[in-house]
C-alpha cells in the first residue's frame, strides 16, 4: 500500500476585502444615476401628463412623485445588480447576462400579473411598469458604455435630487 500524499494549498490575498466593488462610486454617480434620475423626471412628466391637469399634478399632486419613485425602483433593480457582479473579479464576466436574465424576468412578471389581474388597479402603475421595457434597454446600452461626461451627469443628477426633494416636499405639504 502506497502511502496518501497530502498537500498543502496556501492562499496569499493580493488585495483588501471592500464591502462595495472597486469604482463602485464612479459607476453610481456617472453611470447609474444620470440613467435612474432621467428615468425618474420622465416619470413623473408621463404620469402627470396621463392626466387631466399637468400642472396641477406636476406641481401640487404627490401621484406623480409617488409612482414615478416606484417606476424608477423597480428599473433600478437590475441595474444595481449589474454594478455588483461588475465590480466582483470571479462574477464580473456574467454582469451582462444577469442584466438581460432579471430584466426580462421582471417585464414577463410585470406583463403576466396585468394579464392575469387586469381589475386591480393601484394608480394605473402597471401600465407604466409595462411600458419599462424599452427603459430597461436603455439602462442596459448605457451602463455597458462608457461613462457619462461629467457635464453630463452632474445635471442629471441634480435634477433627479431635486426632484425628489420636491416629490418629498410636496408630499409634506399637501
Amino acid at each position: 500500500m502506497g502511502k496518501n500524499k497530502q498537500y498543502t494549498v496556501r492562499l496569499e490575498r493580493d488585495v483588501n476585502d471592500h464591502i462595495l466593488p472597486k469604482g463602485f462610486l464612479s459607476i453610481f454617480f456617472r453611470r447609474f444615476l444620470p440613467i435612474a434620475s432621467l428615468t425618474y423626471i420622465a416619470s413623473i412628466i408621463g404620469v402627470a401628463g396621463s392626466k387631466s391637469d399637468i400642472i396641477y399634478y406636476l406641481f401640487k399632486d404627490t401621484t406623480a412623485y409617488i409612482v414615478a419613485l416606484f417606476i424608477a425602483l423597480w428599473v433600478s433593480i437590475p441595474a444595481i445588480i449589474w454594478i455588483l457582479l461588475k465590480g466582483s473579479p470571479l462574477l464580473a464576466h456574467t454582469a451582462n447576462l444577469w442584466y438581460i436574465i432579471l430584466a426580462a424576468i421582471m417585464v414577463i412578471t410585470i406583463t403576466l400579473s396585468f394579464l392575469l389581474f387586469p381589475e386591480v388597479y393601484i394608480y394605473g402603475l402597471k401600465l407604466y411598469f409595462i411600458s419599462s421595457a424599452p427603459v430597461f434597454i436603455m439602462i442596459y446600452l448605457l451602463l455597458v458604455k462608457e461613462y457619462f461626461p461629467t457635464i453630463i451627469a452632474l445635471p442629471l443628477n441634480i435634477m433627479g435630487a431635486l426632484a425628489l426633494l420636491y416629490g418629498a416636499l410636496v408630499n409634506v405639504i399637501f
